[in-house]
C-alpha cells in the first residue's frame, strides 16, 4: 500500500481512515482554538475532511500533507466564524476564566470574527496566520504558497484595518 501521508485521487476507504487517525486531533485543536465551541470544532473537523476528500486532487506534491489540511481547515473555521459573525451569535462561555494565553486566543478570536466582515478568505486566513498563530510574513507566503511581497501587501492592508478596528495583541514567536 502506497504511503497515506501523500494525499492522492481515490484513496481507498483504509487510507482514508488512516489519513484521518492521524491529523483529525491537530485539526480539532486548530478548529477549538478558533471556533472555542467543542461542537462546532468537531463539525469543522468532520467538513474539513470532506473537503480533503473532495479536494485530493489539488494537493501540490511537493506540499506536506498537514500544511495542506491546515489550510482546509482553518478555511472552513474562518468560515464559520464569517456565518456567525454575520448571525452576530456571541460564542458560548465568553468572558469565562482563563489563562492570559487563552484569553490572548478569546481576544484574536473575537477581533478576527470583526474581520470576517471586511476582508475576503484569502485576507482573512493572513489574518488568522498572522495575528492568531503568530507566523511571521516568510512563513504565511509558505502555507498559502504566495509570494511574500503579496503577503506583505495584505499584511500592510489588513494592519491598516485592525488598528481601525482595535487591533489585539500579536502572539509572541512571529516575526514580520
Amino acid at each position: 500500500m502506497s504511503n497515506p501521508a501523500t494525499m492522492r485521487p481515490g484513496l481507498s476507504p483504509a487510507e482514508i481512515q488512516d489519513l484521518y487517525d492521524r491529523y483529525a486531533p491537530g485539526m480539532y485543536r486548530r478548529a477549538f482554538a478558533l471556533l472555542q465551541r467543542e461542537a462546532d470544532a468537531w463539525d469543522a473537523v468532520q467538513e474539513s475532511c470532506i473537503r480533503l476528500i473532495q479536494a485530493a486532487s489539488e494537493f501540490r506534491r511537493e506540499a506536506r500533507p498537514m500544511t495542506f489540511i491546515y489550510r482546509v481547515t482553518t478555511n472552513v473555521c474562518l468560515n464559520m466564524l464569517r456565518s456567525r459573525a454575520l448571525r452576530d451569535v456571541a460564542p458560548e462561555g465568553e468572558g469565562a476564566e482563563g489563562s492570559v494565553d487563552t484569553l490572548a486566543s478569546t481576544e484574536c478570536r473575537d477581533f478576527l470574527v470583526k474581520l470576517a466582515r471586511e476582508l475576503d478568505e484569502r485576507g482573512l486566513t493572513v489574518a488568522t496566520l498572522y495575528y492568531l498563530d503568530g507566523m511571521s510574513q516568510e512563513e504565511i507566503a509558505q502555507v498559502l504558497g504566495l509570494s511574500r511581497k503579496t503577503i506583505v501587501r495584505d499584511v500592510q492592508r489588513i494592519s491598516v484595518l485592525a488598528r481601525e478596528l482595535g487591533e489585539p495583541r500579536r502572539p509572541q514567536g512571529g516575526a514580520a
